[in-house]
């Protein structure tokens, strides 16, 4: 196997995906550039390039990593029909403005207690990123999908979401009757 197709396996390992095609599907759904896109992750154009080329295979930058899984989660929003296309547009300013890296794990131990302010919502993102991170979450969404959108919408939600969402979400499902 030659480094190229070794980078992109890797990527595949990573991301769930060669960052190629993840790239290529946040651009077509979101209607970004590539270059756009770099600037949102905050990497260079050139830097983008070899990792979708998989020269590189690695985003090493751990805001830059927590920018494209958001991304990857707008667009998955934004093509299941969960957002318009001008909302998907507002967040991307957000997320390119974004300084905090809260879709990495967390290396915290599982046993730590949590402390009494959180939330049960929280409490629950604990663990998820405890286990993986949200670009794994948001893969293993992307697979129930289909055939179990509720499941897949809580991979999403506790896995990859901001703690706001996560609360909203906590509450609108403990609220039924």
């Amino acid at each position: 196997m030659d480094d190229i197709a070794a980078g992109r396996a890797a990527q595949t390992e990573l991301y769930g995906a060669p960052l190629a095609q993840v790239i290529e599907q946040i651009g077509g759904t979101l209607g970004l550039t590539q270059g756009r896109i770099a600037q949102v992750l905050g990497l260079s154009a050139p830097m983008l390039s070899h990792l979708v080329s998989g020269r590189r295979v690695k985003i090493g930058n751990p805001m830059a990593h927590a920018r494209l899984t958001r991304l990857r989660a707008l667009a998955g929003d934004l093509a299941a029909g969960r957002l318009t296309e001008q909302e998907a547009a507002a967040v991307i300013p957000e997320i390119e403005a974004s300084q905090d890296s809260w879709t990495t794990t967390h290396t915290v131990p599982i046993s730590a207690p949590a402390p009494a302010a959180q939330s049960g919502a929280r409490q629950v993102q604990e663990l998820f990123r405890q286990v993986a991170d949200a670009a794994d979450w948001l893969a293993v969404a992307d697979l129930a999908a289909s055939g179990h959108p509720e499941i897949a919408e809580l991979l999403r939600t506790y896995g990859a979401s901001r703690t706001a969402t996560a609360e909203a979400h906590w509450e609108r499902t403990l609220s039924r009757p």
